[in-house]
């Protein structure tokens, strides 16, 4: 009967983390969609300023270029924060588990799970708020009149999936079960 439970709890746990990791990588990919875009606008504004000094018909940029970089680079670092976790790609202290050994490790672990999900959860909670308060009084960029809501949906979704990568990880410590998944990375830490 326990070992039935335990299949059951595995089975479970495994969907959980197949599901958080899917939309890890859908919105990784995303990611690089907007560096994509984010290249795409720098090589346009550079082009535009050598054309500029060749002839005075070509303007020397590109008018939403600074809101648009500025919207692309956020959304790139909050869509790819989930994949970045889950690969143990983030920057971390282990300087108080390299003190005690791996005696304490699962317990850091734990707590820097709960901690990262209570602020992830904040984080995520807010920015939906925010979007939808943009989206509710219709507001748009004094730049271009892009609907704010547009972008700032962009960085709810990526905290969010963050939010979910930190509640599999907190229950992936309190199973005993691993914490990343370095085949999920696209490079090694020194790199």
């Amino acid at each position: 009967m326990v070992e039935r439970d335990r299949e059951m709890e595995g089975g479970v746990f495994a969907a959980l983390q197949s599901a958080a990791d899917g939309l890890s990588i859908a919105a990784t990919w995303a990611a690089a969609a907007c560096l994509a875009a984010l290249l795409l606008i720098v090589l346009g504004e550079v082009l535009l300023g050598v054309l500029s000094r060749l002839s005075p018909a070509f303007p020397s940029s590109i008018g939403f270029a600074w809101e648009y970089s500025s919207y692309l680079m956020g959304a790139a670092f909050m869509l790819g924060a989930g994949l970045a976790l889950r690969a143990g790609m983030h920057v971390r202290v282990e300087l108080l588990i390299a003190m005690r050994g791996h005696r304490y490790a699962r317990f850091f672990e734990t707590l820097s799970a709960a901690l990262g999900l209570a602020f992830t959860a904040v984080l995520a909670g807010s920015l939906v708020r925010f979007t939808y308060q943009a989206y509710s009084f219709n507001q748009l960029s004094p730049e271009s009149f892009t609907p704010l809501w547009i972008p700032q949906s962009v960085l709810a979704l990526g905290a969010t999936i963050l939010a979910i990568q930190m509640f599999v990880r907190l229950v992936a410590c309190l199973l005993g079960k691993p914490l990343e998944d370095k085949t999920l990375g696209v490079a090694t830490l020194p790199e």
